[in-house]
């Protein structure tokens, strides 16, 4: 069973009702620009535009860009992403790539290969 939850302050997976979800055995290559919650559990490349909270689950994958309010990542992801609040990586979470967020919570065990940029979100 895997725990969804992060240890911290914010807000919990299990808590958010996601209206946009790419399946586990599902392979989406395209763009979605949306103001709702998205979660993906299977292979997502192109671009996310979303002014709310985007999750990629420990069985999701996502390449391209990204735009967003805050992204949880427990999978895997490359590309660029832009958070205007948070980013966060659970344990089993590895980004490739460039990221500018507001601020970013590292859990052990978390990988990232790439640049940061938290100073122009500030």
């Amino acid at each position: 069973m895997t725990n969804n939850t992060f240890d911290t302050a914010s807000t919990s997976v299990d808590s958010v009702i996601v209206e946009t979800a790419i399946g586990v055995d599902t392979v989406f290559k395209g763009s979605i620009t949306t103001n709702k919650p998205i979660r993906i559990d299977g292979h997502y490349e192109g671009d996310i535009t979303s002014d709310n909270l985007i999750i990629v689950s420990e069985t999701g994958f996502f390449s391209g860009d990204m735009k967003c309010r805050e992204l949880q990542i427990q999978g895997k992801g490359e590309g660029s992403v832009m958070c205007t609040d948070l980013m966060q990586f659970s344990s089993t979470g590895s980004f490739r790539g460039n990221i500018a967020t507001k601020d970013i919570i590292l859990v052990k065990g978390s990988q990232i290969d790439g640049k940061i940029d938290m100073e122009n979100m500030r």
